[in-house]
């Protein structure tokens, strides 16, 4: 049950789906109650080598001595060597050609093969965009930038200040997204050889030299819902932990699942026994024996597509029409940014309409002119207005109009305290200071039932 040597393709019939998104892993994500843990096969669409060839080029190296490499040889045999054989391989190119330069050689046969092709890019893009609380990742190679563990990083990841799905922060961009923290160390930070896991050596001094580190991971596992991706589960330290989590919660056949993972060809009764016994629930695709892995991507885009406030929010403004009040447009460049990108998400023909309005008397103008079911808006965004009272002359005038589409006022923090009371009893929707609260308002207000005045 692994992905360890998952590969790039695109789409194809060969790699189906068995089933869709569980509607309660959907909650846990967007109330930042779950956690990803990504694992090798998650960068194997950049063509990396797996763990074996890895050791293998290294041990391939002109400095090893013949003996050494023929032991290394001789402990990779076989379609799949077990995870201390591989330790033990590693520590023995190590001791042969001491750590800085056994790591030196390890980043250089990682690195130089990576192949940033759309399918990474499309799975980067979809695992910053995706509101988990925080990832984790047992990966070492350059595509996730993070933190390497540590006491200050266990409080921050433990403690967050807050999470909320509409934050800026999913909003999409290169070092946008959830925190990470890279839990075997990473091969671009400054001095990679004093916190990689990569020798046998490496897992005693990272599991009992650092006496925080299994209390964190025992800490995420059992105060979040986990989603595997591009895991094998053969590292023996996370299975004992996850088996605490199972006993702590004395788990029971038929009990929701604790966690989640995406696997392929996962056999029906083994998904069961996963499912009974493990508290995992199985998000299964063919892969045609190990050849397509387009599955993996759909389930990624489709948990994007249901949790990421881009495509939520361009379902939200298909065919909507807002009325934008503000004499001075470019204060608003991130808001159109974001609604533009919002409305590209969903690729649909049916876009929204942003009309722009300089002052209350204009913005009246355009509300009588636009008077019929085909053209009314659907929402009002007003900045306040200090020296023109712009917001309480539109709530002011909107008292008058039966179907007055609902006003969010979008003002200064510094006067919300004075501004906010006001604007509330006039008659407004909500009085936003940030673009995440103003964003959440427009998702609640535009969604499917809601009642408006």
């Amino acid at each position: 049950m692994g992905m360890a040597e998952l590969e790039s393709t695109s789409p194809g019939l060969g790699s189906r789906p068995q089933g869709g998104i569980p509607g309660e892993l959907i909650r846990d994500i967007l109330d930042g109650r779950c956690v990803a843990f990504v694992g090798a096969g998650f960068s194997a669409a950049a063509k990396l080598p797996d763990w074996v060839v890895l050791l293998r080029r290294v041990a391939a190296d002109s400095e090893v001595a013949a003996a050494i490499r023929g032991h290394v040889e001789a402990l990779l045999e076989g379609p799949k060597p077990s995870a201390s054989k591989c330790e033990q391989a590693a520590q023995l190119l190590e001791d042969e050609l001491t750590r800085p330069r056994f790591v030196s050689s390890v980043a250089r046969h990682l690195l130089s093969h990576a192949q940033i092709g759309e399918t990474m890019q499309d799975r980067m893009r979809f695992l910053r965009e995706i509101p988990f609380r925080a990832i984790l990742t047992t990966n070492f190679d350059g595509f996730l930038s993070g933190e390497v563990p540590g006491p200050a990083v266990y409080k921050t990841f433990l403690r967050p200040e807050r999470h909320r799905w509409w934050d800026e922060a999913f909003w999409g961009g290169e070092r946008m997204g959830a925190p990470v923290l890279k839990l075997h160390g990473d091969l671009e930070s400054e001095h990679p050889d004093e916190h990689l896991v990569l020798t046998r050596r490496d897992y005693r001094r990272r599991l009992y030299g650092d006496p925080g580190y299994m209390p964190f991971l025992h800490a995420m596992l059992t105060t979040n819902t986990v989603l595997f991706m591009g895991t094998s589960f053969e590292d023996a330290y996370l299975n004992e932990l996850r088996s605490q989590v199972l006993a702590l919660f004395g788990y029971q056949t038929h009990e929701r699942p604790l966690a989640y993972a995406l696997q392929n060809d996962v056999h029906e009764l083994t998904r069961q026994h996963f499912d009974r016994h493990e508290g995992i629930g199985v998000l299964n695709f063919e892969s045609d024996g190990g050849r397509d892995f387009a599955g993996f991507d759909h389930y990624l885009q489709q948990i994007w597509s249901e949790t990421a406030i881009r495509p939520r929010f361009g379902r939200l403004l298909q065919s909507r029409r807002l009325l934008w009040v503000d004499p001075s447009p470019a204060n608003n460049h991130a808001g159109y940014r974001f609604l533009q990108g919002a409305a590209q998400a969903v690729r649909s023909s049916a876009q929204p309409t942003i009309v722009e309005a300089e002052s209350a008397t204009d913005a009246m103008d355009k509300l009588v002119a636009a008077d019929g079911p085909d053209g009314r808006f659907d929402l009002i965004i007003s900045h306040w207005g200090h020296d023109r009272q712009t917001a309480m002359r539109l709530l002011d005038s909107l008292r008058s109009r039966a179907d007055r589409p609902p006003l969010i006022v979008f003002g200064n923090r510094d006067f919300a305290t004075e501004n906010k009371p006001r604007a509330l009893r006039a008659g407004a929707l909500a009085y936003c200071s940030e673009w995440e609260t103003l964003f959440r308002t427009i998702s609640e207000t535009l969604k499917p039932g809601r009642e408006t005045r």
